[in-house]
């Protein structure tokens, strides 16, 4: 009895190409930052908005703005970069939680909107 192993290196190609493909949200930066947003600051800060019933304050526009919610300082990166790092009052630290360049791709999208 011969075997074939065509079926088994035709399935390990398969397996490989699939696993060096992206993913929808590995291809767009800004579908990046919408995902880390999502699952690290919409519980406490609305995007969507401009009023907010929220704990934070809404980031509608935020960088479209002549003053910061809270600071009343002019919208800037490296404050926004800042707060999300080490935190505020009520907003707890997120650096140990984001890299840099997912904090950074995180205040891309805030930017966006």
């Amino acid at each position: 009895m011969r075997r074939s192993w065509a079926p088994v290196i035709g399935l390990a190609a398969v397996i490989s190409a699939a696993g060096q493909r992206q993913l929808p949200w590995e291809q767009s930066p800004l579908l990046i930052g919408r995902a880390l947003y999502r699952e690290n600051c919409i519980v406490c800060h609305d995007i969507d908005k401009p009023q907010s019933k929220k704990l934070g304050p809404s980031f509608y526009q935020l960088f479209k703005r002549d003053r910061m919610p809270l600071s009343g300082t002019r919208p800037n990166r490296d404050y926004v970069r800042v707060r999300v790092k080490f935190g505020g009052t009520l907003m707890p630290a997120f650096r140990q939680t984001l890299s840099d360049k997912e904090i950074n791709l995180l205040i891309d999208y805030i930017a966006s909107k």
